[in-house]
């Protein structure tokens, strides 16, 4: 079959990425050129392959001015502001802003390290972790499910109709518990 091969090895490539860790992320701060080249490094696996960059310097200034991202430090980027790019950077491909930004006010709240040059809350650093384990759980998930699904579906236009079509419900299920007033 056409797509055995190079959906099979795409996707085994996929599954076998790793996200950063807390402890992994610099622990000296940067500025936003060196965190741009940061995060195309650690990005660029899990976006598609069309040349772009994962963010850029406008997209970042943004979710600053919005608040979804902490302002840096004399424009000095931390560890806590890298993490919530990288979780940005993933989820943005699939969610609008505003969820992306309901999203991490949920699950980092009250957990972010403060950047003053204080203690860092481990609090945050277990919510980041957490986050990456999942990301690379669904990757891998996906990667199974990919290889499975191709013997069923026999050509790559139908596994790319069913993986979108998975896609969009396990989009429409996270827009809908995102959703602050939205009975089940």
């Amino acid at each position: 079959m056409e797509i055995n091969n190079s959906v099979a090895a795409w996707s085994a490539g996929l599954a076998a990425q790793r996200l950063p860790r807390w402890d992994e992320l610099p622990d000296i701060d940067l500025y936003l050129d060196q965190v741009l080249t940061l995060l195309d490094k650690y990005l660029g696996p899990f976006l598609p392959e069309n040349g772009g960059h994962a963010l850029t310097a406008s997209m970042i200034n943004n979710y600053v001015k919005l608040r979804i991202v902490p302002a840096p430090v004399k424009k000095r980027y931390g560890r806590v502001q890298l993490a919530y790019l990288l979780v940005i950077g993933l989820l943005k491909q699939v969610l609008p802003i505003p969820d992306v930004k309901t999203l991490l006010e949920s699950q980092f709240e009250g957990a972010q390290e403060q950047t003053d040059g204080g203690a860092e809350n481990r609090g945050f650093a277990k919510a980041f972790d957490c986050f990456c384990t999942l990301q690379e759980t669904a990757f891998a998930d996906m990667a199974r499910q990919a290889a499975q699904l191709e013997t069923a579906a026999g050509t790559r236009p139908a596994l790319a109709m069913e993986m979108a079509v998975r896609a969009n419900a396990s989009k429409t299920l996270a827009e809908k518990l995102i959703a602050p007033d939205t009975q089940m």
